[in-house]
């Protein structure tokens, strides 16, 4: 199944921290059971501390899965998705 890359980023003003809510139901939107209701797997989410940024890797049949789950972040700042593939799978394709 593919894999896709996710970056996001917002200002420090739209900061989901600096609204409870916000990061209460973003929080639960980043957990498995929430990703399996959009068919995805993620694979890692990290978050750059201090950068207003965060980062994850997905797993899903097609990327309209992955941008609509990744969609919520869309509200406080950008949201990039890009297919991407692994070491392994480009020395066995001999593909870059």
């Amino acid at each position: 199944m593919p894999l896709y890359f996710v970056e996001h980023k917002h200002a420090a003003e739209t900061c989901p921290t600096l609204k409870p809510d916000m990061m209460r139901m973003l929080g639960m939107h980043v957990t498995q059971p929430s990703a399996d209701k959009f068919g995805v797997r993620i694979i890692s989410d990290i978050v750059h501390p201090g950068e207003h940024r965060m980062n994850m890797v997905l797993e899903a049949a097609a990327q309209k899965n992955v941008d609509e789950f990744v969609q919520p972040f869309g509200m406080v700042g950008s949201v990039e998705v890009k297919e991407v593939t692994t070491c392994e799978q480009v020395v066995a394709t001999g593909q870059c």
